[in-house]
C-alpha cells in the first residue's frame, strides 16, 4: 500500500519511453543536418535512422501495453522489450555505417550515444523486472 494519498499521487512517466522520444528527436536533428549528412545521402542514412528510431518508440509502447497477467503475457512483454534493445543495436550499426562512409565529427554524436547507452541499461532493467501481476484479492 502506498503511503501517499490517492488524490496527491502524480502520474508516473515511463522513463524508457521518454528516453526513446529524446533519442528519436536527437537522431532526427543530427541526420537531417546537411553539415552532418549531405542531402544526397539522406535516403541511405537519414530516412532509415528516423524509421528505426520510430520503431524503437513503437516497440517500447507496445511492450508497455501488454498487461502481464499470465506467464505467456510476461514472456511476450519481455520479448518486446528485447526487440527494443535489438533496435538500439540497429541504430548503433547505422551510426557506424555513417561514420565509415562520411567524414563525421563524432563530438556531434556524443549526446545521442550517451542517451543510447543509458536507454539500453534502462531497457534491460525494465525487461528483467517484468513479473507476473497477481490479481487483487476481493474482500
Amino acid at each position: 500500500m502506498s503511503s501517499v494519498l490517492a488524490r496527491m499521487r502524480g502520474k508516473t512517466s515511463l522513463d524508457v519511453l521518454t528516453k526513446a522520444e529524446e533519442i528519436r528527436a536527437e537522431a532526427t536533428r543530427l541526420v537531417w543536418n546537411t553539415n552532418i549528412v549531405p542531402k544526397g545521402w539522406r535516403d541511405v542514412f537519414a530516412k532509415p535512422m528516423c524509421r528505426i528510431c520510430c520503431d524503437l518508440y513503437d516497440q517500447i509502447k507496445e511492450a508497455n501495453e501488454i498487461r502481464a497477467t499470465t506467464e505467456g503475457k510476461v514472456q511476450e512483454r519481455k520479448q518486446k522489450a528485447q526487440d527494443a534493445i535489438n533496435t538500439l543495436g540497429r541504430i548503433y550499426n547505422l551510426i557506424g555505417y555513417l561514420a565509415t562512409t562520411l567524414p563525421v565529427d563524432w563530438n556531434r554524436f556524443d549526446n545521442l550515444l550517451t542517451m543510447m547507452v543509458d536507454e539500453e541499461k534502462r531497457l534491460r532493467n525494465w525487461r528483467d523486472s517484468t513479473k507476473l501481476i497477481q490479481p487483487k484479492e476481493k474482500k
